[in-house]
């Protein structure tokens, strides 16, 4: 699944095309449409913005009324794609749910699982985005009112609260992994026995990973001079930590389908703890 990183990069990407410039032509398969949205007429407006929040890309569109918003998140499957007019597309049209047509860019959105479009005022009731916790980039992050929303379900590992994108918007799996590693904490560590100044490095640490990520080159968390030594942990089961030898191992959360890689030795397992593998 597409991480933080990869949906603000899209957008950047996007908003370098589209931004300013008038709609052609907005075609889209199979959406949601809310009545108020249906209403409007994208087409002959302009590209307001084009933003994302966590996982979630936000393109704004000037109307003949209200501005409405198309909202996707690519999942497993998605993929925008930024083309001049008039030029192949790289993957095959039957694929495609979303096209933007400028005068002089033509962006296609192919297998994205979820497609909406909503006015700018159903956005702030929408029962997901508006949900959403601080977006992990943005430049005005709120470290503080990440950890409480962390804190809301001391219970839960820590693995799994860092995915929740209701507590911070944008970590997914491999940046939870890496994060956890180098900052030493198990991934079954309940967040009642985290103190703040450990969530506080937690959360800091997948944020200054992420933006190191931004610049469109295989993501890395392990920068070493061998350019193939890409992680420290995540997808190694079986090789040796790179700090101290022992296997990587992974297990599996509750309720959760996502695993986590991590090093027995340096994430230091609690005695008697028992991890699904």
């Amino acid at each position: 699944m597409p991480e933080g990183d990869t949906i603000f990069r899209t957008a950047t990407v996007l908003r370098r095309a589209l931004a300013g410039r008038t709609v052609i032509a907005l075609e889209l398969v199979a959406p949601k449409i809310s009545a108020a949205a249906a209403r409007r007429t994208v087409s002959g407006g302009v590209v307001r913005g084009v933003t994302s929040n966590g996982k979630h890309l936000l393109i704004t569109f000037g109307t003949d009324g209200e501005d409405v918003v198309l909202h996707t998140h690519m999942k497993m499957s998605g993929a925008w794609h930024v083309y001049r007019a008039g030029e192949r597309w790289r993957a095959p049209a039957d694929d495609v749910r979303v096209v933007v047509r400028t005068d002089e860019y033509v962006a296609p959105c192919f297998h994205p699982p979820i497609v909406e479009l909503m006015t700018e005022r159903e956005l702030l009731i929408h029962p997901v985005l508006s949900a959403l916790g601080p977006d992990i980039l943005a430049d005005d992050f709120d470290m503080e009112a990440a950890i409480a929303r962390l804190r809301r379900d001391p219970e839960r590992d820590v693995a799994t609260a860092l995915l929740d994108q209701r507590s911070v918007s944008g970590i997914g799996n491999v940046f939870k992994c890496e994060t956890l590693f180098l900052e030493r904490v198990w991934p079954w560590a309940r967040v009642a026995d985290l103190d703040d100044d450990t969530l506080r490095r937690l959360v800091g640490r997948a944020r200054a990973l992420m933006r190191r990520n931004l610049d469109g080159r295989p993501r890395r968390t392990h920068f070493s001079l061998d350019p193939r030594e890409l992680m420290w942990v995540d997808e190694r089961t079986g090789r040796p930590c790179r700090v101290c030898g022992t296997p990587i191992v992974w297990g599996w959360h509750p309720d959760e389908v996502r695993k986590s890689w991590y090093c027995p030795s340096c994430q230091s397992v609690p005695a008697g703890a028992v991890v699904r593998r």
